[in-house]
């Protein structure tokens, strides 16, 4: 006699069935969730990216002598940096120009707040408001010399008070709010050198 054919499933192989559909559901929706973490951190982080390159325009807009406008330099000790990537950029021993001085503040720039603080110092941060999230835009100053092109190549690296070019660096550092980031706080870094003499140094010969 021929052997029986199976008419269909049986329970069992629907239960099986359904199980792994079940544990398929659950991966994507787990991977589904972390993508949209993941998207979501990086949209908040081009936002402070823009926002950091942005506040160095604004300060290239200005003089480099303009910079130190409305600070003096920290004697005792200086008010706290936004994150550990400042201080990794300002680097050790680095003279801050971060307290508070004669003169009109170029950065950040003076005034009220869209979540009611007010800029009045060197150390206050300027805040945006972006989709409901405030990001606070620190402007952190150090000065440091750079050697002249006499004799050697010019590199943007800072060296020893002895040297000749006297020059600021400028870190802007963007803070905001993010469970992703260490402590509930994120941090995004650009920094840039600017002249504060009155001779261009690439121009000396």
């Amino acid at each position: 006699m021929p052997g029986k054919r199976d008419e269909g499933f049986t329970l069992l192989e629907v239960v099986v069935s359904l199980g792994i559909i079940a544990v398929m559901m659950a991966s994507l929706t787990v991977f589904m969730i972390n993508s949209r973490r993941v998207g979501h951190y990086a949209a908040l982080r081009d936002a402070a990216v823009q926002l950091a390159v942005d506040g160095l325009e604004k300060a290239h807009g200005a003089r480099g002598s303009a910079l130190l406008s409305g600070r003096q330099q920290c004697t005792a000790s200086c008010a706290a940096v936004a994150s550990a990537q400042v201080d990794a950029l300002l680097g050790t021993g680095t003279a801050r120009w971060d307290a508070t001085g004669p003169g009109t503040l170029t950065v950040p720039q003076p005034g009220a707040q869209p979540d009611g603080s007010t800029v009045s110092s060197p150390g206050d941060p300027e805040v945006v408001q972006l989709d409901g999230v405030a990001y606070r835009r620190y402007y952190h100053l150090g000065a440091c010399w750079q050697p002249t092109a006499t004799g050697a190549a010019t590199s943007l690296a800072c060296g020893a008070a002895t040297a000749t070019t006297p020059l600021a660096r400028l870190v802007v550092a963007v803070v905001w709010s993010d469970s992703r980031c260490a402590g509930g706080a994120c941090a995004y870094c650009e920094a840039a050198l600017f002249s504060i003499a009155t001779t261009d140094p690439f121009l000396v010969g």
